[in-house]
């Protein structure tokens, strides 16, 4: 399958592949039930096709189906189109958020009926800034000896490969772990980024990208204010991403 990011080099494309087939521990992402891997992913996503939700003004979502292998630039504008929330408010930034700070992230997979054996999705859940470069990936749920289709996680692949190619570090094996049955998932977020360092108190977007074999394509993002005081926020629901949640304690 070609890559989707052609204007990035070929060398640090390869790297990139090499680095994602091999799987470490799961790092700062804590992970609650049904973690048992996957026996459902054959070949992924050779035919998988992408919806993508996204609200109106008035609230109402709305779903159109998209080609995930359209040019990943188009891809990821319409991606970012969906399910968003927003909350907490506006800091002095550039102080780092306080030691300790944490960030949980709630949500529910709950696979569609289609009448049919439903594979596991691939699932990505990170933290960017406001200009979408990667600040920290929390968790990456994909089966390792098919890592060429993580390109099908198109906004996740896409500021990740942003950053490798730019010389940014590589922590994917400490990320990355199996692909998960559907079921309620927890994750925990440490406040710092790929490089280890606490981030500044200001706006960032948190991401749950989902997308598996011969099912939907979903995202859910929700805009966060860090700062020194606590909040929760609510997530909405998108597809078979539902019961979403934040909550950032200091």
């Amino acid at each position: 399958m070609p890559f989707p990011l052609p204007r990035f080099e070929r060398l640090s494309r390869r790297q990139f592949l090499q680095r994602s087939a091999a799987v470490g521990g799961l790092g700062a992402a804590a992970l609650l039930p049904s973690l048992g891997c996957s026996n459902d992913d054959r070949q992924a996503f050779d035919e998988v096709g992408s919806t993508t939700s996204s609200s109106t003004d008035d609230g109402t979502v709305v779903s159109s189906a998209d080609d995930t292998d359209d040019d990943t630039d188009d891809d990821t504008d319409d991606a970012a189109t969906a399910s968003t929330a927003t909350g907490s408010t506006v800091p002095a930034v550039g102080n780092p958020i306080p030691a300790g700070a944490q960030l949980t992230v709630s949500f529910s997979y709950t696979a569609a009926d289609g009448g049919g054996r439903v594979r596991n999705p691939y699932i990505a859940v990170w933290v960017e800034d406001t200009a979408g470069e990667l600040v920290q990936t929390i968790s990456v749920w994909y089966k390792a000896q098919e890592s060429k289709y993580l390109d099908h996680l198109k906004r996740w692949y896409h500021a990740e490969a942003t950053l490798l190619d730019n010389g940014g570090t590589d922590n994917l094996d400490a990320v990355s772990g199996a692909t998960r049955t559907a079921g309620d998932y927890q994750l925990l977020w440490d406040g710092t980024d790929v490089d280890g360092n606490t981030v500044a108190q200001g706006q960032y977007v948190l991401c749950i990208e989902a997308a598996r074999e011969h099912g939907p394509y979903q995202l859910v993002t929700g805009d966060l204010t860090l700062a020194d005081q606590p909040f929760e926020l609510a997530l909405a629901a998108n597809g078979e991403l539902t019961g979403g949640s934040v909550e950032f304690v200091v």
